[in-house]
């Protein structure tokens, strides 16, 4: 029975980490569906507490570094063209490319949006990898940490057991 019931809380943590997809259903699904099903269930066991307690800190934080550096690059790009000045202004209402004269600023305005993008694109790559990853240790019955997390919610300490299988 014992075993049952370890597999029911193993599953239902690989759940808390899989409903993180859900931002791709409905906004704000990654971290509705987690937080729903982690207070419903977190009480059942610390297991089930300590993987939504991570799966919530890293969705908040990979939200909040994407936010950090979409305003950095967006910062830097509408920054180059305000320092262009009303030329720059004035030439993109013509024909002509609007950069000819500063090349600089437009060089700025695409190594911004490459960096920046290219940065915003890794880090997705990393929440699936990690998530997936994350579920897999969960239903294995096993602890994980995710990169990069920011404790939000404070996470409690693994209390340490001797397996004797």
């Amino acid at each position: 029975m014992e075993k049952q019931q370890q597999n029911n809380h193993n599953n239902i943590a690989m759940g808390i980490h899989l409903a993180t997809f859900g931002k791709w259903i409905f906004p704000l699904g990654n971290f509705i569906l987690p937080i729903l099903l982690w207070m419903v269930n977190s009480k059942k066991s610390d297991f089930i507490d300590r993987h939504g307690k991570q799966a919530i800190n890293f969705q908040l934080s990979i939200t909040l570094w994407t936010v950090i550096l979409a305003f950095i690059g967006g910062g830097v790009i509408i920054g180059s063209m305000i320092s262009g000045g009303p030329d720059l202004w004035q030439a993109m209402d013509g024909p002509s490319f609007p950069f000819a004269n500063d090349l600089g600023i437009f060089s700025t305005i695409v190594a911004s949006g490459v960096i920046c993008g290219t940065l915003i694109l890794a880090l997705g790559i990393v929440d699936l990898v990690c998530t997936i990853k994350a579920a897999i240790r969960a239903h294995d019955g096993q602890e994980y940490r995710y990169p990069l997390t920011i404790n939000f919610i404070p996470d409690t300490p693994v209390q340490e057991t001797s397996n004797t299988n």
